[in-house]
């Protein structure tokens, strides 16, 4: 039987855009760069455990956290926990994680540590609890986020995460939120109330960071227009504002009249004008906006 799924779409031959994109996805272009944002990330989140975290008894997710309330419980050095937990984690998912995945992961599984274990004699850069847990949040989001940009992980429970996505159906969040879940439950144990506070800070600040660096930290918007006045917002917003606008047929749900949908994204100060231009039109046009976390393409961020 033929390969539909790279060869062809519903039996026609692909098109040369589809080729390029499907050749795309079957490679990785910059392996050092990747290489590159593994050593930086594992370096930086390293350090912000050490610098921040660890003196202060501040617990963040994941794995690195589970390693800081056993060394108060057992006394052995975080890294080796790390180490001992992420390769465990990472050898039972090796099997679907893919060669050159669980190469570029097995590099940042053994750095991170590596990295905590060479600074752990450094002085702290601050004792106040909550100064610590967002500068440290924010340095092991960085860290980690620049990991997942090399195509990579570190282990533990990214590993856990994927194997509990695939046999029970639950999204990567709901799950992530569990796991951190227990990491904090088990931080009360061990901990005082003030310091597993800041912990929620922590991990709070170190997510909205992960997924900054992985989308962006600017947000556009979208705004969807439905309105019988169609081509004369169209054409005010095109000449006004300027943005760009894409137009979809549409069909009103009870009245069954045809409409025009205008699609458009913007940056956030440039809503204002579109509100106004589209009031002034038709007061009575319907219209939604949304956040965008990351628009690629002419106008934004390029599509590389």
């Amino acid at each position: 039987m033929q390969n539909t799924s790279a060869s062809t779409y519903h039996g026609l031959p692909p098109t040369p855009a589809q080729q390029r994109a499907a050749a795309a996805r079957q490679r990785r272009p910059h392996p050092f760069l990747d290489l590159g944002y593994i050593v930086i990330g594992s370096l930086i989140a390293g350090l912000a455990f050490t610098l921040f975290l660890r003196p202060n008894g501040i617990v963040p997710s994941g794995v690195v956290g589970l390693s800081l309330v056993l060394q108060r419980a057992t006394g052995i050095e975080p890294a080796y926990t790390q180490w001992i937990l992420n390769l465990t984690a990472l050898a039972l998912g090796a099997w679907w994680l893919g060669r050159e995945f669980f190469l570029r992961s097995l590099t940042a599984t053994l750095l991170l540590p590596l990295v905590v274990l060479l600074t752990r004699h450094l002085e702290p850069l601050t004792h106040n609890a909550l100064l610590a847990a967002i500068c440290g949040g924010v340095g092991v989001g960085i860290g980690v986020g620049l990991v997942f940009r090399g195509n990579s992980s570190i282990g533990g429970f990214s590993t856990l995460a994927l194997a509990l996505q695939k046999y029970t159906g639950l999204t990567m969040d709901k799950i992530f939120i569990f796991l951190d879940g227990v990491v904090v439950l088990c931080a009360a144990l061990a901990f005082s109330a003030e310091q597993v506070l800041c912990a929620l800070v922590c991990i709070t600040l170190a997510g909205r960071t992960i997924r900054g660096v992985l989308t962006g930290f600017g947000t556009s918007k979208v705004a969807l227009i439905v309105s019988a006045h169609a081509e004369e917002i169209c054409a005010a917003v095109l000449r006004d504002i300027p943005l760009g606008v894409t137009k979809l047929p549409g069909q009103g749900g009870y009245t069954g009249e045809p409409r025009q949908v205008l699609i458009s994204v913007m940056r956030p100060m440039e809503v204002v004008r579109l509100k106004s231009t589209v009031r002034a039109l038709d007061p009575n046009a319907f219209m939604i906006l949304c956040d965008a976390s990351e628009v690629l393409g002419y106008g934004f961020k390029p599509n590389d």
